[in-house]
């Protein structure tokens, strides 16, 4: 064979194995990578990274299969919605002083005691204060002036 073209073949053969090379490392790397963030333990990363280590594109796309759908914060950020979702939809407001949900028939905040809202002249149940009239008995509630204070 040509000694120039032997050469160029030999250069060809060992480019191309560096390249396998290079994608075989940054394969493991990423999986090692990608494995941290979807596990909390050392061990579910180090057989994942030991298995792509070991045989390349196969353990590769064994690990895509048996591989976590969510990331750890992915699943975090999930839970946090559901549970802002739960939140908002518990019936109730918020207290003035203290931003603790307070239940729609409570008149005083249980965290801080603060008035949140005021007992119906006729039934006593609890308005809030802005409300022209009781909801529960229709009674039209007398609007008493603020007390003006003098200097």
């Amino acid at each position: 064979m040509n000694e120039p073209l032997y050469e160029l073949m030999r250069l060809g053969i060992a480019l191309a194995g560096a390249f396998i090379a290079m994608v075989w490392a940054a394969l493991v790397l990423w999986v090692y990578r990608d494995s941290q963030s979807r596990s909390e333990g050392f061990l579910p990363t180090l057989l994942a990274t030991s298995l792509v280590g070991s045989t390349f594109v196969v353990g590769w796309a064994i690990y895509m299969m048996l591989r976590p759908r969510q990331t750890l914060m992915e699943a975090y950020r999930g839970e946090l919605q559901h549970r802002e979702a739960l939140l908002a939809s518990t019936s109730g407001e918020l207290c003035p002083a203290c931003s603790t949900r307070v239940m729609p028939d409570f008149r005083l905040c249980p965290n801080c005691g603060t008035e949140v809202k005021q007992p119906c002249d006729v039934c006593k149940r609890p308005v809030r204060s802005s409300w022209n009239l009781c909801p529960y008995c229709g009674h039209v509630r007398s609007r008493s002036a603020a007390p003006v204070e003098e200097a």
